[in-house]
């Protein structure tokens, strides 16, 4: 196995940039609670979307041995958990259903421009379609994720 040093740094650092800003940004008290529903929703679905993608040949990824995970690298997967936690972290507590939105498309694209830059660096191959695909499956995920995450958040005060 040959390794592509410079991709394998490429991938590691999205990681530590994610996981930097999101020790940054979140206080001590609030990481416990944010990391597991990061887990799920960042990793576990990006790992679920990923697959989708490369199943239905919109998306590839290269030089990602020896950290790969099937079709994925896994420093990818992993760095969706801190990135969901700064997420459901910054979210407005306004009511302003205008405000949802705007974060919502802010988000979206910028988990755009990270597959844009991917795509630049040669990590990420789009077969069919474009960024606009991660623009979209973004939105949605992002939207059903804070409406569950303010469902949780609305049954733990009930309780």
């Amino acid at each position: 196995m040959q390794l592509n040093e410079p991709y394998l740094y490429y991938y590691l650092t999205f990681a530590l940039i994610m996981l930097f800003f999101s020790l940054v940004f979140i206080p001590k008290r609030k990481i416990q609670k944010l990391f597991w529903f990061g887990m799920l929703w960042g990793s576990i679905l990006d790992f679920i979307v990923e697959h989708i993608y490369v199943f239905f040949h919109l998306t590839k990824y290269q030089y990602m041995e020896p950290f790969n995970i099937g079709a994925l690298p896994l420093w990818t997967v992993l760095a969706w958990t801190p990135a969901i936690m700064l997420f459901i972290y910054l979210f407005p507590q306004h009511k302003a259903a205008y405000l949802y939105w705007v974060y919502l498309t802010m988000w979206s694209t910028f988990i755009t421009f990270v597959a844009v830059i991917l795509n630049h660096l040669r990590l990420l191959i789009f077969i069919n379609g474009g960024p606009w695909i991660w623009f979209v499956g973004g939105f949605i995920f992002l939207h059903l994720m804070s409406k569950y995450h303010q469902n949780l958040e609305a049954s733990s005060k009930d309780s």
